[in-house]
């Protein structure tokens, strides 16, 4: 930082809260506009004037600013402050908090307060803002007004604190409020010398007010052992890969994959899924009516579960129905996290640590292959010549959006029926290393991209987002922040005139309810695209789809290719699917 700001005691407080954020290395601040907060921004940009590596955004709205906060949380695992003022503001960013929390992204929400005496009174502008998150955040720390009274080593240790409650003992969200009294802009107010003096000795310390020592997260020695006993002892076995954090390193998660030996499952969210294809002991979906039944009849004795929850919600019914597995996880994660109830063991520990030291704990030489004989090699061609030779579809815009991709491409995949059809598609030969990042959470369907924005913020690379229609009506207002990003975001636009998810449930056959919960509609989206300066093209025929895909790679700005899909057509494709015989 520059200076101190030593012009009254608000300006003080920000100075030494901002400084303790970048001692921290914290250094991405998503600001929306306000009076309340004028302080903390003053703050930020002074600190900016000499220290290169801080970043202001500029977010109008802060459910945009939440979500786009949150995708630069999910590209690099470090935490980044949401700054607002007070009242709703603040509210806006409940949606992404949860999703934060549910999803164990590290995010600071520093909201500027109104003081008691203007809160109680139904002052303009005020609700009460302590305890507001509840349950989805992991800490809050409430200091009140800036005062004397408070030394600067309290505040800044204890907002140290708060710091490391987003990291551990899982990362999420946490929230610091602070109720500022006018004057709010620069005006010459009295400070004691010696108040001022220590803040100036905190102020020029070097490093945070607390530093935190990242906790040890591996099981103990005979818990390593012993999960390595159960693997190598049983007589069948499946590997499936949840949820990983796009972030982390995968490695770890690949070799002990390879050295078990065991089949594998991938789900969409591990970012693992298209680094295999069917020559790798893998299985291609649980969402097949015919690989769920002969799994059912033939399952494995334990099944290891790496990671978080499933897309597939085939996968917990499965489990549902074969309670004797042996069911193991593993994920650092306080939470329960098991939506069929029969997990035998639970490790809530570093996944690529654990997996080294039990992979260790098995020998020197790969585990004998084991089989869970079943022949996927012709069902998954026939499904994918049903795909190639199909209409144009969910299924077929999926297979080829992975199959032209380039190496080592960011895809961030919206749900609903987009994340499924991703999630269905497995290779019969391609292999390609890709990050695939999702909101899975709650599974929401707002925020995608504003969250694809905070992503390119932090892989500083160009972000293909898939997205459906009503999930792109929901934020729409995001796409104001193209103008302030580095790289370039590229959308492909499903666009099936509603939530099309729904025709292909059993509801589908109650015509008053679905005519309202698909929010039917019958836009096209180039009014949208050129409002926002987008590179647009729409397109409705199986016959364009592979050009249009591989323009949009090789085009060098922000781009957005609509996909017009006939549900009805859709919905012949999933069912011939359906029909497919092991």
């Amino acid at each position: 930082m520059s200076k101190l700001l030593s012009q009254n005691i608000n300006r003080l407080w920000s100075s030494l809260i901002i400084d303790e954020f970048i001692k921290n290395h914290i250094t991405h601040f998503y600001i929306s506009p306000g009076m309340r907060n004028a302080p903390l921004i003053a703050a930020i940009v002074e600190s900016q004037k000499d220290n290169k590596k801080i970043c202001i955004y500029n977010c109008m709205d802060e459910r945009a600013a939440g979500y786009r906060a949150l995708g630069f949380s999910k590209s690099t695992g470090k935490a980044c402050v949401l700054i607002c003022t007070s009242g709703t503001a603040m509210a806006n960013y409940m949606p992404a908090i949860i999703e934060a929390k549910k999803s164990n992204m590290p995010l600071i929400v520093l909201s500027a307060d109104r003081p008691p005496e203007l809160t109680y009174c139904d002052e303009n502008q005020t609700i009460e803002q302590i305890n507001f998150y509840g349950k989805f955040v992991q800490g809050e720390l409430s200091l009140g007004t800036p005062n004397f009274e408070i030394s600067p080593l309290a505040l800044t240790s204890s907002l140290s604190n708060l710091i490391h409650k987003a990291f551990f003992p899982q990362k999420g969200p946490v929230h610091f409020n602070i109720a500022f009294r006018e004057p709010l802009e620069a005006t010459k107010q009295f400070i004691p010398d010696e108040y001022l003096k220590l803040s100036n000795e905190q102020f020029k310390r070097i490093g945070p007010a607390t530093r935190y020592m990242a906790p040890n997260t591996t099981p103990r020695p005979f818990e390593i052992e012993e999960i390595a006993t159960i693997l190598k002892t049983s007589n069948s076995g499946l590997v499936v890969i949840g949820s990983l954090n796009p972030y982390d390193l995968t490695q770890p998660v690949v070799d002990f994959i390879k050295f078990l030996n065991w089949p594998v499952y991938f789900d969409i969210s591990s970012s693992l899924k298209f680094e295999f294809n069917l020559s790798d002991n893998a299985l291609p979906t649980f969402d097949h009516p015919e690989v769920q039944e002969a799994m059912i009849s033939n399952p494995p004795q334990t099944l290891f579960h790496i990671g978080g929850r499933l897309t597939s919600k085939h996968y917990y019914s499965f489990l549902k129905q074969v309670p004797s597995i042996n069911l193991i996880t593993l994920s650092l994660n306080k939470e329960k996290e098991d939506p069929s109830h029969h997990t035998k063991i639970r490790i809530n520990a570093d996944i690529n640590s654990t997996l080294e030291l039990v992979q260790k704990s098995l020998g020197t030489k790969p585990l004998l292959a084991k089989s869970l004989d079943l022949n996927f090699n012709t069902f998954t061609n026939k499904k994918i010549q049903i795909i190639e030779n199909g209409p144009l579809a969910y299924p077929s815009i999926s297979k080829t959006i992975i199959d032209n991709l380039d190496e080592h491409s960011i895809l961030y995949i919206g749900n609903s029926t987009v994340v499924r059809s991703f999630d269905a598609y497995f290779s019969w030969q391609i292999k390609k290393k890709l990050t695939i990042a999702t909101n899975r959470g709650v599974s929401g369907i707002e925020g995608f991209i504003a969250s694809s924005c905070g992503f390119i913020d932090g892989a500083e690379k160009d972000v293909y987002l898939v997205i459906g229609d009503v999930s792109f009506i929901h934020d729409l207002n995001s796409l104001y922040f193209l103008k302030s990003l580095a790289f370039n975001l590229k959308i492909i636009l499903i666009n099936n005139h509603g939530g099309g998810i729904f025709t292909l449930l059993p509801i589908n056959n109650e015509d008053d309810v679905v005519s309202i919960i698909t929010s039917p509609h019958e836009n096209s989206f180039k009014f949208s695209a050129e409002m926002a300066g987008l590179d647009y093209v729409q397109i409705d025929k199986i016959q364009d789809l592979k050009n249009s895909v591989l323009e949009l790679k090789n085009k060098n700005t922000h781009c957005l290719l609509e996909i017009l899909v006939d549900n009805k057509i859709n919905k012949e494709v999933y069912e011939k699917l359906k029909t497919i015989k092991l």
